[in-house]
């Protein structure tokens, strides 16, 4: 029955035990977060309006871009265990302080934004460390079948927070319930999965090395990243397609979130139906994760893997533009960010893994943060412009909406030409001495003498 079971999730039984514990980690992360996020998000646009959702986008992103460099510095530095340990404490403590503040009646311009942020933050830089740390327990070529099941953990944490999150909406009509219960079982959680993680590779050596340079400072891990992403034509061809990605990202995502607050009254309904569509849209990255992702991802050369997103862009920005409806908005987000998830992300980690154990973390750590986080800021940018200009008068909101969506389908069909070129340099770009495919695993291990 094991044997048939790991078959079928495609695992090999000495890898299942850190495999699932990896899985749980990433899981209760995403609850946490997705819960927090729809609460975080729908307060914010029910109380403070959504066209000051591109304000708190550029704070936010800009406080990730300092946060996300201080990262930077400790993660080779440091036991990759150590940090998601220290992050999952760090944000239990966090939680528990907007605990205090929202049950003190803190006013609502501090503590949505605040949510939000707290909850952007976790977003971003504890994924950066969870794979940092799954690099270390698989190497390259098994991660390319191991992550994918990995990384559906976040699909059920997505799909139980956002259902939660929705769920809550009832208790909160017929109860005194409220967010200081949800911050404080928040906060349980974190502290529960920290313990667990320690449990779980307690006795597990990690075949990772640590960077030396003890004192080299955010400048010079940025030299580095920028070193790989101006040297490696592979690595500046991702690079380039995760700004484009980013700026499409950010125009679906504030589209989708202005037809929902034309569509609902309360902020109750707000958060009911953005949690219930996130959980839908987790459920269906669980099924491509599963089916598709896990089993044909491994099976495809790397170089073509990356072919799915720009043409998934493609479709989700047209989507949007031609059919503007909340089943036109929903519809292409559903698409983008499914497939950013469940294949672009599992993709790029398994790349991520030929860069050497030293410098792994950092790399993608630069990878993952700047570009998307730059572009965000672009496409807020693109966005205040338009919502000034009409809120000035010079043009209609239905004529700011074609214009920043015909801007991401215009970005769609760059990311597309972006994959091309990457094909073309994909293999000279494996000659590159700073590319070296990890190989942590002895073929004498497990052999005892």
């Amino acid at each position: 029955m094991k044997e048939r079971f790991l078959a079928l999730i495609n695992l090999k039984p000495e890898e299942m035990r850190l495999a699932f514990s990896l899985w749980v980690l990433i899981a209760v992360n995403t609850f946490v977060l997705e819960l927090a996020d729809v609460v975080a998000t729908a307060g914010f646009v029910s109380n403070l309006g959504v066209d000051k959702i591109p304000w708190l986008w550029i704070f936010t992103t800009v406080i990730t871009i300092f946060a996300a460099g201080f990262y930077l510095v400790f993660i080779d530095r440091y036991s990759r265990l150590h940090l998601v340990t220290w992050l999952l404490v760090g944000l239990a403590v966090l939680y528990l302080l907007l605990e205090f503040s929202f049950a003190f009646n803190a006013p609502v311009w501090l503590t949505y934004p605040a949510l939000y942020l707290l909850s952007d933050q976790q977003f971003m830089i504890l994924p950066l460390a969870f794979w940092a740390l799954a690099s270390d327990v698989f190497a390259v070529t098994e991660s390319k079948r191991v992550f994918p099941l990995i990384a559906s953990g976040a699909v059920v944490g997505g799909l139980l927070g956002n259902g939660v999150a929705a769920l809550v909406t009832y208790l909160a009509e017929k109860y005194t319930f409220g967010l200081t219960q949800i911050f404080i079982a928040i906060a349980i959680i974190l502290i529960a999965s920290a313990v667990y993680l320690r449990f779980m590779f307690a006795n597990v050596t990690l075949r990772t090395r640590q960077s030396r340079e003890e004192h080299a400072g955010l400048s010079e891990t940025i030299k580095i990243g920028m070193d790989y992403f101006l040297n490696v034509p592979l690595l500046k061809a991702v690079g380039i397609l995760m700004f484009l990605a980013g700026l499409i990202l950010t125009l679906i995502e504030f589209n989708f979130l202005s037809v929902i607050d034309l569509s609902v009254q309360t902020n109750l309904e707000f958060q009911r139906f953005l949690g219930y569509y996130k959980a839908v849209q987790t459920f269906g990255l669980l099924l491509f994760q599963w089916l598709i992702t896990s089993r044909l991802l491994s099976k495809i050369n790397m170089k073509e893997s990356f072919s799915v997103f720009p043409v998934s862009l493609v479709i989700s920005s047209g989507l949007a533009l031609y059919f503007p409806t909340l089943l036109g908005a929903a519809s292409a987000r559903f698409v983008a960010r499914t497939v950013y998830s469940a294949w672009d992300d599992p993709a790029r980690k398994a790349l991520q893994g030929l860069v050497p154990d030293e410098k792994r973390g950092r790399i993608s750590a630069f990878m993952d943060s700047y570009f998307i986080t730059t572009a965000t800021i672009v496409g807020c940018v693109v966005l205040v412009i338009l919502l000034g200009l009409v809120s000035s008068g010079v043009i209609s909101r239905d004529v700011a909406v074609v214009i920043y969506l015909g801007i991401a389908i215009v970005a769609s069909f760059f990311a597309v030409g972006v994959f091309f070129h990457l094909r073309k340099v994909y293999d000279t770009s494996m000659l590159n001495y700073r590319l070296a495919r990890s190989k942590r695993k002895s073929v004498l291990d497990g052999i005892e003498f």
